[in-house]
């Protein structure tokens, strides 16, 4: 149960991220200018696991590589700035909904990279998370229909709407399938993690160098927030993620980390005076039960084939 624990405190982690990245937003920064603080603290603070783990990265084949580079790169900084970007062309809920296509395309992935195995016990819990996702946003589906989906009427800027979206999908949900495949060929976690965040910095700098207009004086207390934001969903959350991420599945993680939208309705309820509703307290039970019960039958199904093994 600990690795899908773990993977769930770092979705707390992230969840407690919006109480400083949307007001930082709100104030006129760029995401691109937070994103790049985010990474450059990140990797300052995790210099001296890059420095320990330096053999471990000359040691690294070039699939190994290709994935830890892809984590900090495409999956960190580019899927990040594809998600956020997509918001100025789409109505927010589109976006959240094609957002749920990511633990399709993880296990997808990790049934074609990985050789993990879909079996029937996983599809019957996959469901029930994936059906309590639905309910919690059901109240945003409904009126979806009277809503505006794209804020522009052009096909360009529509397709550009759904494409950023799918980048961050795609981005994401292969990220999981990557950090899975290093733990498989023993990467310490730290090292991961700390390659992560150097990849994202590499990746981030040539674009803030092509858009100097993104990148304006801060406020001394904003830069505090945006480091204090990079420490706790950076590198507390994603220490507690490469840790469960070493013991579950990568199938299994991904559906763990939809439990984000459960921990952000109680942070918004706690922080923010905005009650629960009905569906989000029904879905969130949903969500947390089935990825219990899915790591349940994970340990059964591995506790029975030691016992075959042992015999």
């Amino acid at each position: 149960m600990a690795g899908t624990f773990f993977i769930m405190v770092a979705c707390f982690t992230w969840a407690l991220d919006t109480l400083i990245r949307y007001p930082l937003l709100s104030a006129g920064y760029s995401t691109l200018q937070i994103v790049l603080i985010e990474h450059l603290t990140l990797v300052i603070f995790t210099s001296p696991f890059l420095w320990r783990y330096r053999q471990v990265f000359r040691n690294l084949s070039a699939v190994s590589f290709g994935c830890l580079f892809f984590i900090g790169g495409v999956g960190s900084a580019i899927g990040t700035l594809a998600f956020t970007q997509a918001f100025a062309y789409l109505n927010p809920t589109v976006v959240i909904l094609l957002q749920k296509l990511q633990p399709i395309v993880a296990i997808l992935l990790a049934y074609w990279f990985l050789k993990e195995r879909i079996q029937g016990n996983f599809v019957q819990w996959a469901a029930v998370i994936l059906a309590g996702s639905f309910v919690m946003m059901w109240p945003d589906l409904r009126s979806l229909g009277d809503a505006q989906w794209h804020y522009a009427s052009d096909s360009m800027s529509i397709l550009k709407g759904y494409g950023y979206t799918l980048i961050a999908v795609f981005a994401w949900g292969a990220a999981t399938v990557c950090g899975k495949y290093l733990s498989h060929h023993n990467v310490p976690a730290n090292a991961i993690m700390s390659g992560r965040f150097l990849a994202g910095l590499l990746v981030l700098l040539p674009l803030a160098m092509a858009q100097p207009e993104s990148l304006v004086a801060m406020k001394s207390i904003d830069v505090g927030l945006a480091i204090t934001m990079a420490m706790l969903s950076g590198f507390i959350g994603m220490w507690f993620y490469y840790k469960g991420l070493k013991t579950v599945p990568a199938q299994m993680a991904t559906l763990a980390e939809l439990s984000f939208p459960v921990f952000a309705g109680v942070i918004n309820w706690l922080f923010l005076d905005m009650g629960l509703t009905g569906y989000q307290i029904i879905g969130g039970l949903m969500l947390i039960l089935g990825n219990i019960g899915l790591r349940l039958k994970e340990l059964n199904r591995i506790e029975k084939e030691a016992i075959v093994q042992g015999a």
